[in-house]
């Protein structure tokens, strides 16, 4: 029992020897820190007297400990929110300190001959590094706070300036070009707008983004409500068919796609084109559609009210029918068009008789007053059954 509390003794005494000189051994320690993580010296991000201050508080409390006193986590939980506003790696942070417990373990060494090593520093050796290991952990998690916060910080920032970029408030063009910068997306375009509808909790465009990479196309996310939004930054003009692919695969939703455009100051424009194009395919369906690519969809979907009231105007009486008949009279009004007007292709394609065909569009003849096959008549009957697909019409009765 004596000779333990003469170990205990002689362990105190050694490293309060080390706590009266702490202020020359944190020159020391801070010195072999920066020699071997040279991102201190290279680049900056923190100076020396900062980094010397950190040291000597976590030496101090490190020998404390050490020595019997008090355990806090104080000083190493500041040392990973310093070193993480600086930009230090976690990595050269936690290397730190496994360079202080082989940095307090030599200096320990350096006071006691060589049978007091085994007598007396050994015991505690387990002690030395259990400390240095809680130390860096809780250095670590005080960083990897300070990290997230900062990400959510910059997520929200970003965000905000896509919003800018897409509601047009951005100004100048000069301001646009700054923004690309920020989203981290090439600054020669051009460019494309992606509007994903999404639905609920589904992610319309799961790993759209690492997709898009693998294409050598940058882009940049944003959620809205019921939407994903997409800025796009293609290597050329002919990079575009690569851009839908790399996004339809796996899609879960309607996309839209806006015309390339040079410079993000146009981005506003572009984001309306996408949301019109997301409107150019029928509800419920999955897909892309390139804005312009299909006029007649866009018509209707410029339009809406316009569109509605012109179906209605045409169709009216057709969709006044019971579900099933004018479903039917629809369903061979398409296949008639699909058929380029051939009664016998449009009997295959809806596997029936060609009179049959036939006896049909004379009911929607009836109906409607448009004969399928006369050119004004085929143009309205074409567009309003194109804008009933699209579900820009009022339900019939």
């Amino acid at each position: 029992m004596v000779a333990e509390l003469e170990k205990d003794e002689r362990v105190a005494e050694l490293v309060g020897r080390l706590l009266a000189d702490v202020g020359r051994l944190s020159d020391e320690l801070t010195a072999e820190i920066m020699s071997g993580e040279h991102v201190y010296g290279e680049r900056a991000l923190l100076d020396e007297e900062r980094l010397r201050a950190v040291v000597r508080d976590n030496l101090r409390t490190l020998l404390t400990t050490l020595q019997g006193g008090p355990a806090t986590l104080d000083a190493p939980r500041a040392a990973g929110r310093l070193k993480a506003e600086h930009g230090i790696p976690l990595a050269a942070l936690l290397h730190a300190y496994r360079t202080a417990g082989r940095f307090v373990w030599d200096r320990l060494r350096a006071l006691t001959d060589d049978e007091e090593i085994a007598a007396t520093l050994l015991p505690i050796a387990s002690g030395l590094w259990a400390a240095i290991d809680s130390y860096s952990s809780a250095a670590a998690d005080a960083y990897r706070t300070v990290v997230e916060v900062h990400a959510r910080r910059d997520t929200t920032a970003r965000g905000a300036m896509f919003a800018t970029l897409l509601d047009g408030r951005v100004g100048t063009s000069a301001g646009a070009w700054d923004i690309v910068r920020v989203l981290g997306l090439d600054r020669q375009g051009p460019f494309l707008v992606v509007c994903a509808e999404g639905h609920d909790a589904t992610e319309p465009l799961p790993g759209a983004a690492v997709r898009l990479r693998a294409a050598g196309v940058g882009s940049a996310w944003m959620s809205q409500i019921n939407a994903e939004v997409g800025l796009l930054a293609l290597s050329n003009e002919s990079a575009l068919t690569a851009a839908v692919d790399a996004l339809m695969d796996g899609v879960l939703s309607r996309v839209g796609v806006s015309r390339p455009f040079a410079s993000p100051v146009n981005a506003a424009t572009a984001w309306r084109e996408a949301q019109l194009a997301v409107q150019c395919l029928p509800p419920g369906t999955t897909g892309s559609h390139l804005y312009g690519s299909s006029p007649i969809a866009l018509l209707a979907t410029a339009s809406p009210d316009a569109a509605a009231e012109m179906a209605e105007a045409v169709l009216g009486p057709l969709r006044a029918q019971p579900e099933a008949e004018q479903s039917m009279l629809l369903e061979t009004l398409r296949a008639w068009f699909t058929a380029g007007g051939s009664t016998a292709r449009a009997a295959a394609l809806l596997h029936c008789h060609r009179n049959t065909v036939l006896y049909r569009l004379n009911r929607i003849t009836e109906l409607t007053g448009r004969r399928p096959a006369e050119a004004e008549s085929a143009a309205e009957l074409y567009l309003a059954l194109h804008i009933v697909r699209m579900g820009l019409a009022a339900r019939g009765a």
